[in-house]
């Protein structure tokens, strides 16, 4: 190769390295631009989860609430009612969890022990919850009709 053509590959080959940092430098920016609007879009939404995560939460308390005695009270299957409890309480958890990655993702910092606690782990004991749920709802059952025998069968105080 000549000294001529040296140079020649030397200019296009520093050219080709401008060309490749100046593209590089294009699209870091583009690609800090798209994070930038990431972490506003991800802050807006923190800030709309955490004004209603405990609204959430407490409907999913309230969907969980009836108990299996309530159910076998109510003819209903208990079963369903202590995997509703269940399912709502991991939700809960779920809701719980993420106030507090998005609490952390807003301020920077973990937030106190008490906001969005989890719910403390507890062992299901399936067969045990029935038996209260059915020894529950047969002792209601049981005052429902001592009151009706009571009603109509017994001389009250008043006549």
């Amino acid at each position: 190769m000549t000294i001529n053509a040296l140079e020649k590959a030397r200019a296009a080959a520093e050219k080709a390295a401008q060309d490749l940092a100046a593209l590089e430098a294009t699209e870091a920016q583009k690609a800090a631009q798209k994070a930038a609007e990431r972490d506003a879009r991800q802050r807006k939404l923190d800030v709309e989860f955490l004004a209603q995560w405990q609204v959430l939460d407490a409907e999913l308390l309230n969907v969980g609430s009836k108990t299996a005695s309530d159910a076998v009270y109510e003819g209903a299957d208990p079963i369903a009612a202590v995997a509703t409890f269940w399912v709502a309480r991991a939700k809960r958890n779920t809701i719980r969890q993420h106030a507090r990655m998005a609490y952390f993702r807003l301020h920077g910092e973990h937030p106190a022990d008490n906001f969005a606690m989890e719910l403390s782990h507890r062992d299901m004991m399936i067969a045990d919850r029935l038996e209260e749920a059915i020894s529950g709802a047969a002792n209601r059952h049981a005052g429902d009709l001592a009151d009706e025998l009571e009603a109509k069968w017994t001389v009250g105080g008043d006549g």
